[in-house]
């Protein structure tokens, strides 16, 4: 057993791998270089949820909510981009990233193209990326190269969070736990599914309007989510 710098007695040491140093790097340069700033709302998802039981193969719930933020992001150029000194890059793809829980902790994977792809395509670069990511086989690029990312926790029964954008990425979405909650639909209460979405964002160039916008058309197209097929 060894000592900490604090003196304190340690039970052991893990190594940060490549990957999770990456990481860390980037998530300092969020707090220190970034003007992040959070709003949230409440979504219904009990659309995606009954549309999901009509597909077979039946997707992930997580594909649906990654199929729906790709189709919203390129109507909101804002939330798909990056600040260089004083210019906005808007980016021409949705590269979506998405963190996939390891025993070693989050990691974020890219899809690239996100927007692109068909909801099965979509739903098999999920499902092959959180393989290869438990299975310890990603490569730098699976990792790099991201636009805009969702982290999913409502698994672990989060409600709601402050997650860090990885730069040069300016927003991050994080969905919480899916809840029956009573809610009036024609005049009748009826149970849905409700979960928080909480998106933060670089003030330094995307606004509270803005970032509104996108969380109100993402909520239109989990209303109306056909269109995902």
């Amino acid at each position: 057993m060894t000592d900490s710098p604090r003196g304190l007695p340690v039970k052991k040491t893990i190594p940060l791998k490549s990957i999770r140093q990456m990481m860390a790097k980037s998530m300092k340069a969020s707090v220190d270089t970034a003007a992040l700033s959070q709003i949230s709302r409440e979504i219904d998802v009990t659309p995606l949820n009954a549309l999901r039981q009509q597909i077979e193969p039946r997707p992930s719930l997580n594909a649906l909510l990654l199929a729906a933020v790709a189709r919203t992001l390129p109507a909101h150029p804002l939330l798909n981009a990056e600040l260089v000194e004083r210019t906005i890059l808007v980016y021409d793809t949705v590269n979506l990233g998405m963190a996939v829980a390891t025993p070693a902790g989050l990691v974020v994977v890219v899809v690239p193209n996100a927007q692109q792809l068909s909801l099965v395509e979509l739903d098999a670069a999920v499902q092959d990326r959180v393989e290869r990511t438990r299975a310890g086989t990603l490569t730098l690029a699976d990792v790099e190269g991201g636009t805009f990312t969702v982290s999913n926790l409502g698994m672990y029964g989060v409600d709601g969070g402050f997650p860090l954008p990885r730069p040069p990425e300016g927003a991050i979405l994080l969905v919480g736990a899916a809840r029956p909650k009573p809610a009036v639909i024609d005049g009748q209460i009826v149970a849905r599914d409700i979960a928080w979405f909480s998106l933060t964002y670089d003030h330094r160039f995307i606004d509270g309007a803005a970032a509104a916008a996108f969380l109100q058309d993402l909520n239109g197209l989990i209303a109306q989510p056909h269109s995902l097929l």
